[in-house]
């Protein structure tokens, strides 16, 4: 004897349009609580402002929509409370206008990636994904003149760390 666990006839039709709001309002939940949220640097001037700050300064190229810069949010938060007051991790939205020009100008174009800058304000690191499925290649680690430094399969609070006391 076979058992049905989905309705079936009239029933149906409704059934699945209710799974499918419930289904939405989880997602929807879900992605309102890993979101990164307000960006911290708005503008060139901001950065500019940021970085003559005399310490070190990771900047966070990201998106809202982006579901590896959710999952980086505790590493994130991790790194910064190894760095203490030694550094300063800023996030920065990338489809904005400001976001796309501050990223072309560094060489990131795809969310998320990392800018790394010394106590001079000074580019020291680049950390950027392989293409665009970080997942997928990893990242690439670039020096001050794009040339690749090391490899990544994903961006750890270590690697963050290691990226900002080797800039000091």
């Amino acid at each position: 004897m076979a058992i049905t666990l989905a309705p079936v006839g009239a029933a149906a039709l409704p059934a699945v349009v209710v799974t499918f709001a419930l289904d939405l309002a989880v997602l929807g939940g879900v992605w309102l609580a890993l979101r990164p949220g307000r960006a911290d640097i708005r503008s060139k001037e901001e950065l500019d402002r940021a970085l003559r700050g005399g310490r070190p300064v990771v900047v966070e190229l990201y998106s809202n929509f982006c579901l590896i810069c959710m999952s980086n949010r505790q590493a994130i938060k991790l790194a910064t409370t190894s760095l203490g007051s030694a550094a300063r991790l800023v996030r920065l939205e990338l489809p904005t206008k400001a976001g796309s020009a501050i990223g072309d100008a560094y060489g990131a174009r795809y969310t998320p990636s990392y800018l790394v800058f010394d106590e001079q304000g000074d580019l020291v690191r680049t950390i950027v994904p392989d293409n665009v499925t970080p997942l997928a290649n990893g990242y690439r680690v670039l020096d001050d003149q794009g040339a690749i430094v090391s490899r990544a399969q994903r961006v750890t609070p270590d690697l963050l760390v290691s990226m900002v006391r080797s800039a000091a």
